[in-house]
C-alpha cells in the first residue's frame, strides 16, 4: 500500500500534467495559427503590392509609349526612357502572368490565393492586357507603320486596364482582411478556451487540492506518533505549491509576451497599411489630378497665341494660367510628402538628401546631409520607416526647434544602420515635450517605428542645447 507521501506526489504529479498539458496544448496551438497568420499576411501583402505596382507600370509604359512616338517633341526623354522601357515591360508581362497563373516570381516566389470572382475578373482583364502588350511591342521593336493609331490603341485600352486592375486589388485587399478576420476569430476562441480550462484548473485541481491538505492535517492533528512525517508531507505539499506557482507565473509571463508581439504585427500591420495608402493616394495625385492639370496647362498655353480683347482679358488669362502652375506645383508638393518616388525608383539615400535639400529650401534652417551609404537598397519596409523617422524629425525642428543649421548623417556598417539627425535649436525638457502636442505625438511614433525594427532610439534634447536623435538598426 502506498504510503501518505506517495499519495501526496502521485496526485499532485498527475493534476500537474494534466493541467501543465491543456495550457501547452493552446499555447502551441495559438502560436502556429498566428506564424501561418504571418506568412498569409506577408503574402497577402506582397500579392496587394505587385498588384498595385501593375498600374504604376502601366502608365509608366503608356507615358514612354508617348514619348517613343512623338521622338521629334520629345527626343531627349525618348532616349532616356527608351533604355529600360523593354525591361519595364518585361517585368510588367511577368506580374501579370503570374497573378492570372496563381504564382508570383517577383522578388520572391508566392502562391497566389485567386479566388473564383478575382479569377474572372482576371481573365476579363487578359484581352485588355494583351491588346496593350501587343502594340507596346510594335513601338518598342519599331515595327509600328502607323505609330499615332497604335498609341491611340494603347491609350484607350490604358483607362480600362487601370479600373480594371483597381477592382482586383480591392478584392485581393478585402479577401485579405477576411482571411485575417477568420484567424482573429480563432484566436479569439482559443483564447475563451484558455480561460475556461484555467477557471477548470481552480475548480476541479486546486480546490480539491486545498481540501485535500486540510485532511492532511487534520490526520496530523489526529495522530501524535505520525506528527513529524505528516510536517514533512505537507512542507513537500507547499513547496509544490510554489513549483506550481512559479509555473503559473512563467505562464503568465509568456501570454503576456505573446500579447505583445501581436501588439507589435498589428502595429505593424497598421503602419505598412498607412504607408499603402499613402502611396495610393500620392499615385492618385500624380497620375490622376497631376495628369489633368497638365493636360488644363497645355490647353491653355494654347489660347495664349489667340488675340485678346483687351488687356484685362490677356491680365485674366495670365492669372489663371499662373493659378494653374501653382496648383500643379502644390499637387506635386503633395504627392511628394505623401510617397516620393525617388524612394522607390532610387533609394533611401537618394530620397534623404533630397528631403534636406527641400527642406532648406522651404525654410530658413540650412539642412546638411552625409552619408556613407552609397546605392545600397534594403527591403522596402526598413526604407520607408527611416524615411518616415528622418521626415518626422525635421518636421519638429522646422515647427518647434528654432534652428538655424541641421544636420542629417546616414551610416551603414555591417553590423547597423545607424540615422541621426541633429540642430542647433532650443531644445526642450520632459515638461516642455507634454505641451507641445505635435512633439509629443512625432516622438512616440518614431518610437513605434523603431521598436517595429527591433532597433533602438536615443534623443538628447536640452533647453539651449539643441537636439540630437540617434536611431540604430541591426542591418
Amino acid at each position: 500500500m502506498p504510503t501518505l507521501e506517495q499519495q501526496v506526489t502521485q496526485r499532485l504529479t498527475r493534476l500537474y500534467i494534466l493541467a501543465l498539458t491543456a495550457v501547452a496544448v493552446l499555447s502551441i496551438s495559438g502560436q502556429v495559427l498566428i506564424q501561418e497568420s504571418l506568412e498569409d499576411s506577408l503574402n497577402d501583402a506582397h500579392v496587394v503590392n505587385i498588384a498595385g505596382r501593375q498600374r504604376m507600370l502601366s502608365q509608366r509604359l503608356s507615358k514612354v509609349a508617348i514619348l517613343l512616338t512623338n521622338t521629334d517633341r520629345f527626343s531627349e526623354e525618348a532616349r532616356f526612357y527608351q533604355k529600360d522601357f523593354g525591361e519595364t515591360l518585361a517585368l510588367w508581362s511577368k506580374c501579370h502572368e503570374g497573378l492570372l497563373n496563381g504564382k508570383l516570381e517577383v522578388e520572391r516566389e508566392v502562391a497566389v490565393k485567386n479566388s473564383s470572382k478575382i479569377k474572372l475578373m482576371l481573365n476579363e482583364l487578359n484581352p485588355i492586357f494583351l491588346r496593350i502588350k501587343s502594340n507596346l511591342n510594335l513601338i518598342l521593336t519599331n515595327k509600328a507603320t502607323d505609330k499615332k493609331q497604335v498609341l491611340n490603341v494603347i491609350l484607350a485600352n490604358e483607362r480600362l486596364f487601370l479600373n480594371q486592375m483597381d477592382r482586383i486589388v480591392f478584392q485581393y485587399d478585402l479577401e485579405s482582411h477576411e482571411r485575417v478576420n477568420r484567424v482573429r476569430s480563432i484566436e479569439l476562441f482559443l483564447f475563451l478556451l484558455t480561460i475556461a480550462i484555467l477557471l477548470l484548473e481552480g475548480l476541479l485541481i486546486f480546490k480539491p487540492l486545498a481540501i485535500y491538505i486540510k485532511e492532511v492535517i487534520s490526520r496530523l492533528i489526529n495522530s501524535e506518533e505520525a506528527l513529524q512525517e505528516r510536517n514533512q508531507e505537507l512542507s513537500i505539499s507547499n513547496q509544490k505549491l510554489i513549483e506550481i506557482q512559479k509555473d503559473l507565473v512563467k505562464i503568465t509571463e509568456e501570454k503576456y509576451e505573446l500579447v505583445r508581439k501581436e501588439d507589435n504585427v498589428r502595429s505593424s500591420a497598421l503602419m505598412e497599411g498607412q504607408e499603402e495608402e499613402r502611396r495610393r493616394l500620392s499615385r492618385e495625385l500624380h497620375d490622376g489630378i497631376g495628369q489633368m492639370l497638365t493636360g488644363l496647362k497645355l490647353h491653355s498655353e494654347k489660347l495664349k497665341s489667340l488675340p485678346f480683347a483687351d488687356d484685362k482679358q490677356r491680365k485674366t488669362f495670365e492669372t489663371h494660367s499662373k493659378l494653374i502652375e501653382e496648383t500643379i506645383e502644390a499637387t506635386r508638393m503633395v504627392s511628394f510628402n505623401l510617397m516620393p518616388p525617388i524612394l522607390t525608383d532610387f533609394g533611401l539615400g537618394a530620397a534623404i538628401r533630397l528631403l534636406t535639400e527641400y527642406t532648406t529650401q522651404t525654410s530658413d534652417i540650412q539642412v546638411s546631409f552625409e552619408s556613407n551609404y552609397g546605392q545600397t537598397r534594403l527591403n522596402s519596409n526598413l526604407e520607408v520607416n527611416l524615411y518616415r523617422i528622418a521626415q518626422e524629425a525635421l518636421n519638429n525642428i522646422i515647427k518647434h526647434s528654432k534652428a538655424t543649421e541641421a544636420t542629417v548623417v546616414l551610416k551603414k556598417n555591417k553590423s547597423e544602420i545607424e540615422l541621426t539627425i541633429s540642430d542647433n535649436g532650443v531644445g526642450f525638457e520632459g515638461k516642455g515635450m507634454k505641451k507641445e502636442t505635435s512633439i509629443n505625438n512625432g516622438l512616440p511614433n518614431m518610437q513605434t517605428r523603431v521598436r517595429l525594427l527591433g532597433g533602438h532610439i536615443h534623443i538628447q534634447a536640452k533647453s539651449t542645447k539643441g537636439t540630437r536623435i540617434t536611431v540604430k538598426i541591426p542591418n
